[in-house]
């Protein structure tokens, strides 16, 4: 029997509970329980919940839920084929998620960073897309559940393109996503019209767990070989305090010249970079970002004539130098879609993005000539209302001679882009780019002709140091999802362009300004490859048509619509 002291204990511990028990507990506000469909649809689903009235509400817990490829909750995707995929895919471990986050249990939720994360992990191509929604409200605080959709990341891959009168194959094994750990390794094998062989790259974004990156590349040619290797802690998100990196490449291949499909030089070119760098950044203040570079960097380029071609290779020349360099970036994105990719949410940045550095190498150092050496890059990008897009840009890079007092391989260019978007599905795009250069060598020269610049004529029609091109397209996205694999899209354009040279007696006849009319198919992968959209272009001449094919059949993958 229990001693009175003892029935006193068990009954005030069993009175705690009750009581406990009948207290009244906070009201939380699930959503989004396993199975729910409207995950599947990012680009709504987000567009549907508003975080400004859950701001500052401490984050309790981040849950992680990785959709698989295909839905087999739909009757389009529920059969063999696709069921079996998922179960030989490696899905994404949770872990390699949270690797990437830069959101916390126990932090205030911040709308502003929370948008980030989602930023950052969209920028991983083994995702068809990400997103971060309120899982569960409570008056204490907040669930979130971050959700991201995998894409088939394993492709022994064939490949063929063709492009300004050149083709191009491939064949290779590569795997985005090593055992769903955000690796990728890439084993192949190509041929294009003036080299073939074989490579290997391999690439981790978390070597340490904590963004330092590393790239390793090797490829074997049959005119050279390629070997780089880079280690660095990036600035990988805009409050980021430091960075530090080193990188190594060695490159060896024969480098031909051509004209209208006749090489005019040719000559074998070995160039070796190394390069050391560091920097700090006061971090994320006002919604925008000041980052400062310190570094040094040793360029080599030897050049060797070619037996039985026309061969007048350039002078050898190396650069050794420090140099210092700034980037400003501005907090202002538009999420949208149907831009460059279909029905997938893309980020687009607004404001301003600015990144110039300059060096300084002497002979003093081991350089052979006393030069400035400088890059600089800047863009504008504004939305106007739900209609309109507009980005200006400017860039330049390249060498100022001390001992000469003059530009020497200068390149220089600005270019304007507006978006028009009639509706969801219907968009107008105009591009006008003007490009310039100074003490060019051959294979520094601007050129026109080819997939991405005008796409009715042959590679390097025209070649020079000054290039305008203008170019007006007609896009069509569709809601037609070609076996649930890719989105099909279309584009009708037109291109209009000339390369001149103002320095050198012109290698071709430059005096006629060129055009072009075009129709094309694009195919936007939903469940593979989704870094690519298959270009399949028929491009038809409007000017100088005895000198060049009828038409033109362009066959790429592009990062762009």
């Amino acid at each position: 029997m229990l001693s009175p002291l003892s029935r006193f204990v068990a009954s005030s511990g069993l009175l705690i509970i009750c009581l406990s028990a009948g207290a009244e507990q906070p009201s939380c506000e699930p959503a989004y329980p396993p199975g729910d469909q409207s995950l599947f649809n990012f680009v709504d689903t987000r567009k549907s919940v508003d975080y400004a009235a859950l701001d500052g509400l401490p984050i309790k817990e981040i849950r992680y839920r990785v959709l698989p490829i295909f839905n087999e909750a739909d009757q389009e995707e529920d059969i063999w084929p696709y069921r079996l995929l998922n179960r030989l895919h490696i899905e994404t471990r949770p872990g390699t998620l949270e690797k990437q986050m830069i959101i916390e249990p126990g932090q205030p939720l911040d709308r502003q960073r929370l948008e980030e994360n989602e930023r950052l992990l969209r920028e991983n191509d083994y995702l068809v897309d990400a997103m971060i929604l309120p899982q569960q409200v409570c008056p204490d605080g907040v669930t979130l559940l971050v959700v991201v959709r995998d894409v088939w990341t394993l492709s022994p891959s064939a490949s063929a393109s063709r492009s300004g009168g050149d083709n191009s194959t491939g064949a290779g094994l590569s795997e985005i996503n090593l055992f769903g750990t955000g690796q990728r390794l890439s084993l192949g094998y190509f041929q294009d019209a003036r080299r073939n062989g074989y490579g290997a790259a391999y690439r981790n974004s978390q070597l340490f767990g904590n963004h330092t990156e590393i790239d390793l590349n090797y490829f074997d040619t049959s005119d050279g070989e390629l070997t780089g290797a880079a280690l660095e802690r990036p600035f990988y998100q805009l409050d980021t305090r430091w960075t530090a990196g080193a990188s190594y490449e060695y490159l060896d291949y024969t480098q031909t010249i051509e004209i209208d499909d006749i090489a005019i030089n040719e000559y074998q070119q070995e160039d070796t970079s190394r390069s050391v760098w560091t920097g700090w950044s006061p971090g994320l203040n006002d919604d925008h970002v000041h980052r400062f570079y310190l570094g040094y960097s040793d360029d080599e380029n030897r050049y060797l004539p070619v037996l039985n071609a026309p061969s007048v290779p350039p002078e050898d020349r190396r650069f050794k130098y420090p140099w210092l360099g700034w980037e400003y970036v501005e907090d202002r994105y538009w999420r949208t879609s149907n831009i460059t990719r279909s029905n997938r949410q893309e980020d687009i940045p607004l404001g301003t993005q600015i990144y110039v550095n300059l060096g300084y190498a002497s002979r003093s150092r081991g350089s052979t000539r006393e030069v400035w050496i400088g890059e600089m890059d800047a863009s504008y990008t504004a939305s106007f209302g739900d209609h309109h897009l507009m980005q200006f840009s400017v860039f330049g890079d390249g060498r100022y001679d001390v001992n000469r007092d003059a530009p020497d391989g200068l390149l220089f260019g600005t270019q304007a882009e507006y978006y028009y978007f009639i509706s969801p599905l219907h968009r107008w795009y105009a591009r006008l780019r003007f490009d310039g250069g100074r003490n060019l060598e051959q294979d520094e020269q601007l050129t026109s002709g080819g997939g991405d610049t005008l796409r009715g004529y042959p590679s390097d029609i025209q070649r020079g140091n000054r290039r305008w091109l203008f170019t007006l397209e007609r896009r069509r996205f569709t809601d037609i999802h070609l076996f649930n694999l890719a989105w099909l899209g279309g584009a009708a354009y037109v291109d209009v362009g000339r390369t001149t040279d103002t320095e050198n007696p012109p290698l071709t006849d430059n005096r006629r300004t060129l055009s072009n009319l075009g129709l094309g198919l694009r195919l936007s992968p939903s469940k593979f490859r989704i870094e690519r959209v298959l270009h399949l272009d028929v491009a038809f001449p409007l000017v100088e048509r005895d000198r060049v094919d009828d038409y033109q059949i362009i066959l790429a993958a592009r990062v762009d619509f």
